[in-house]
């Protein structure tokens, strides 16, 4: 019962607060403190407590240095010139009416190719997102599909952190999981391409692209040399370089270009990493402007608070008593039902992508009869719901890289469509067991798998 009241306010203060305007973070801290308190209750000593959100911040430390790389790379991406080329590539093959669309089809493109969605959101997605400044394209719709076509590659990508996870806790190959990952989010990508195409011919936009390159030459020396910084991140992900390292080397391009290109003085360039790229011409600025170390700190901050969560909820055993629940939720429905919850109740209190997939994993280890089938649960669950809770950490990153607005969520259509898909196949399956052996199921890459007799509940009420 306490437990249970516990996860009430936690959820309360998010809905307030939220609608109160207050900062994520201090919505956070406060849960921090009343997820302590229960702990406190539960006759663990503060120091105990303090051990358990200690082991939480350790576990995401390597995820707050990409995220400090990745602020630099931004601002160095700007002032090299690399964004404003790009986009002026880009701009000459879009039209207004088809710019939503391919939006979401380039960071489908890149997401696949860097398998990560904050990685896909620094770079084609800013660089989305300043033609859209450009051409004065609704921001909140543009971000839905950056959102979306970020989530696309990091739930799907053999490179994907994500996908790898899945595969080990399931025990499964990443790239049958790849491939049967294609198959089911054909209809859900194809849907939301056609409502997409629907928006941009449907929504009021400008008549004509405006000339970009034309209003950069102000104030970079434009050429193709400044596509190297980008074409280096496409290079070294078809390579299956680490994250991190592709990063890394982009960023030093970049800085290269800064000064031998540009004219950036290398005495300017730490602060031009720490506080970010600001132009002096007003039309550029509105678009440019940003990046740097200083404009991740409130990511940095939400990932510590945040990671605190993980060590206390598992001293704890807080989520426990919600276990059996969503356990008893799959039997009477289908296993997918209950997957689907369980990852959705731990996006909203976890607030983050890994620690989800994690819980779900552990909570509905026995709902599915095998990995196979549980990992293509999570993939089309834990994974691609991060992306649409406004606090979570993964969209809290892709929306800030951006500049985005949080009601972007909304519009990242395919997050929507997939477990909405999934759940439909689920209940078929479920439903008709022989489906998997007919054609429809085995387009959809379904196997005797994915009807495998289900274990027994391990966990106690």
């Amino acid at each position: 019962m306490t437990e249970s009241i516990v996860l009430a306010v936690f959820a309360a203060m998010l809905v307030a607060g939220i609608a109160a305007g207050v900062p994520i973070v201090w919505i956070l801290v406060a849960g921090l403190a009343l997820f302590s308190g229960y702990a406190l209750k539960q006759g663990h000593s503060v120091r105990e407590v303090a051990h358990m959100a200690g082991s939480g911040m350790k576990s995401v430390r390597d995820v707050l240095i990409l995220y400090l790389i990745v602020g630099m790379m931004c601002a160095a991406w700007r002032a090299s010139g690399t964004i404003p080329y790009t986009v002026s590539v880009c701009a000459s093959l879009m039209t207004p009416p088809i710019f939503i669309l391919m939006t979401f089809l380039a960071c489908c493109l890149m997401s696949t190719l860097m398998g990560t969605s904050t990685g896909t959101a620094a770079t084609m997605g800013v660089i989305c997102m300043t033609i859209a400044s450009a051409m004065g394209a609704d921001k909140v719709l543009t971000g839905g599909a950056i959102l979306a076509g970020s989530f696309f590659g990091d739930r799907m990508s053999p490179m994907s952190g994500s996908a790898l996870l899945v595969a080990g806790l399931t025990k499964t190959e990443v790239t049958k999981n790849v491939l049967r990952m294609a198959k089911t989010a054909a209809v859900p990508f194809a849907l939301t391409c056609l409502i997409y195409a629907a928006f941009g011919f449907t929504t009021q936009h400008a008549s004509s692209m405006p000339q970009m390159a034309s209003i950069f030459s102000r104030s970079f020396h434009m050429g193709w040399v400044l596509a190297i910084p980008a074409l280096a991140i496409v290079v070294l992900s078809l390579m299956r370089v680490p994250v991190k390292k592709t990063m890394l080397a982009s960023l030093v391009l970049a800085c290269i270009i800064c000064i031998a290109v540009q004219g950036v003085a290398p005495q300017d360039l730490p602060g031009l990493l720490i506080f970010g790229y600001t132009s002096t011409d007003r039309t550029i600025a509105s678009m440019l402007d940003g990046g740097g170390v200083l404009s991740m700190m409130n990511v940095a901050s939400i990932i510590l608070v945040s990671s605190t969560y993980s060590g206390i909820f598992d001293g704890t055993g807080l989520l426990r008593g919600v276990c059996s629940k969503v356990w008893e939720l799959s039997n009477r429905s289908t296993p997918f039902l209950g997957v689907l919850v369980t990852s959705f109740i731990a996006n909203c209190m976890a607030c983050n992508q890994t620690l989800s997939i994690m819980l779900t994993d552990q909570i509905c280890r026995p709902t599915e009869g095998t990995g196979t089938a549980l990992a293509l649960d999570l993939e089309n669950s834990a994974v691609v719901l991060a992306g649409i809770i406004p606090w979570s950490l993964s969209c809290v990153a892709v929306l800030s890289f951006i500049g985005a607005p949080s009601t972007s969520v909304v519009f990242a259509c395919f997050l929507y469509l997939l477990p909405l898909w999934t759940l439909l196949i689920s209940y078929a399956v479920h439903h008709d067991k022989s489906f998997v052996k007919k054609t429809p199921g085995q387009l959809l890459g379904l196997t005797t798998d994915d009807v495998a007799q289900p274990a027994q509940l391990p966990l106690a009420a």
